[in-house]
């Protein structure tokens, strides 16, 4: 069974889940068929993204040109699926040779506009799922993650020696809340006041890694301001480690972490992580006091020895 997706990414998450859910959806449904899978996207494509996985598709296209279009019409598929509203893949959709075709209409995306991007991305997959087999009880299993075991448990070995360097506890059997955050100085005075409250514990650890920071990169308010911290239970940056499986081995053995990153906050859902979110880009008051009192609730409830 020959089957064409057309898609397009806008970020770490807008488009990659809902091709995640769809695909994995499909290799259920057609379990007895031997599928083969290619892709034409219109945007550019990080394989590194942990919702996607290259050797899914047979062929992977990128914003390929009219005359490749106008060929396509010569390539037969048995299904033909468009998850983009942009007006190439829609073209592309309508050319396409297919004995079955689905696509997502521009007003589905509309009703979901203020859902989290997990949120949008499950329904719009559900939706295009419906279509396809024509039944509406559709039931969609969590998105797979690309993570390799082997180099995870590497990450982590490599942490702990760190740590023994440093005469300090492994990853493990350490008590700390675990900050990842943006380089921005949206957030800086709530956050401030969560390390505050963590550091005042005294048997609890504060780690906080800055997503993303570059040494050209002006330097935030907010790091200006971690940088001032002197405590002995404050780890700013971790050695500058911003590799992401330093960040899943930091955010899954601590005892919560705090983050403003929706894609670390999406993997910790689906790995049932303990995670605060800060969603909102800005904080307003009453935002900000709302999670200093949800951090309180937590940091009282662990009740460390």
């Amino acid at each position: 069974m020959k089957i064409l997706i057309l898609h397009s990414i806008k970020s770490q998450l807008k488009g990659f889940i809902l091709l995640n859910l769809v695909y994995n959806k499909l290799i259920t449904i057609f379990s007895k068929e031997k599928l083969e899978f290619d892709l034409v996207i219109k945007n550019g494509l990080n394989k590194d993204n942990v919702f996607f996985e290259n050797n899914w598709f047979k062929n992977i296209q990128f914003i390929p040109g009219f005359k490749d279009l106008w060929n396509r019409k010569k390539t037969n598929y048995d299904l033909i699926i468009n998850l983009s509203n942009s007006p190439y893949s829609i073209i592309y959709y309508y050319i396409s040779k297919g004995l079955k075709k689905n696509t997502l209409h521009w007003f589905n995306r509309r009703k979901i506009r203020e859902k989290s991007s997990f949120e949008r991305e499950s329904i719009l997959a559900k939706n295009i799922i419906q279509k396809i087999i024509k039944n509406d009880e559709v039931k969609l299993e969590l998105p797979s993650l690309k993570i390799e075991k082997e180099k995870l448990e590497n990450t982590e070995n490599l942490i702990n020696w760190l740590l023994r360097t440093e005469n300090l506890k492994p990853l493990s059997l350490s008590k700390y809340i675990f900050f990842y955050l943006k380089n921005s100085d949206a957030k800086t005075e709530t956050i401030l006041e969560m390390i505050n409250l963590t550091l005042a514990q005294k048997k609890l650890k504060v780690i906080v890694v800055i997503e993303g920071q570059r040494k050209s990169q002006k330097e935030s308010r907010l790091v200006l301001a971690l940088k001032k911290i002197h405590d002995k239970n404050f780890y700013f940056n971790f050695k500058d480690y911003n590799d992401l499986y330093y960040i899943f081995k930091f955010t899954e053995k601590t005892l919560f972490s705090i983050t403003d990153s929706s894609y670390l906050n999406t993997i910790g859902e689906i790995k049932k992580w303990r995670m605060i979110y800060l969603d909102n880009n800005i904080l307003n008051n009453s935002e900000s006091i709302r999670a200093i009192e949800y951090m309180s609730y937590h940091l009282k409830s662990l009740n460390p020895l």
